[in-house]
């Protein structure tokens, strides 16, 4: 699965310490940042990914409700158009909300039987989200590299500590 909109987007702002990193703070880099994920980079749409990401973060951190994404499935509609071959369906977006309902499309794909496939890094210490696109839908961590290892180097030391204390 290529990067997505919506991974790219709630992993857009981190606080590491007192340092914040945001991608969409400032309004001329946060135009090139939607410009860059195929949307025109307006004003209202930078406005609307700031807004959107406020509310997605704590839904998918399961910090609050699914009504907190009601603006935004709200705005999307479809249209039935008669054409050359046959009727054909048209989604119509308030401009206004376009951001947000393209990332709630996109979290929509990502439901299903075993779950989502977006989820928060299980790692306490992480503030990344990621999609898992393993068979069995249990990737824990958005990185093997950084906070898998770490998961796995403080399982190893708590396990050689609990040894050495009982030796």
């Amino acid at each position: 699965m290529s990067t997505s909109l919506l991974l790219d987007l709630v992993n857009s702002r981190l606080v590491i310490g007192d340092q914040v990193h945001d991608e969409l703070g400032d309004d001329a880099e946060a135009s090139a940042w939607l410009h860059s994920h195929g949307a025109a980079g307006s004003t209202a749409e930078v406005a609307d990914a700031r807004a959107v990401r406020d509310v997605l973060v704590p839904f998918l951190r399961g910090e609050a409700d699914a009504a907190v994404l009601e603006p935004w499935a709200g705005a999307m509609r479809k249209r039935a158009r008669v054409g050359e071959s046959g009727l054909e369906w048209v989604d119509e977006v308030d401009p206004a909300r376009a951001i947000g309902a393209r990332a709630l499309g996109e979290w929509a794909a990502l439901q299903g039987e075993q779950g989502s496939r977006i989820r928060p890094c299980a790692a306490h210490d992480c503030q990344h989200f990621l999609i898992d696109e393993s068979r069995a839908n249990a990737r824990k961590w958005h990185s093997m590299e950084t906070c898998g290892n770490r998961a796995k180097a403080r399982r190893h030391y708590a396990k050689s500590k609990i040894a050495a204390t009982a030796g």
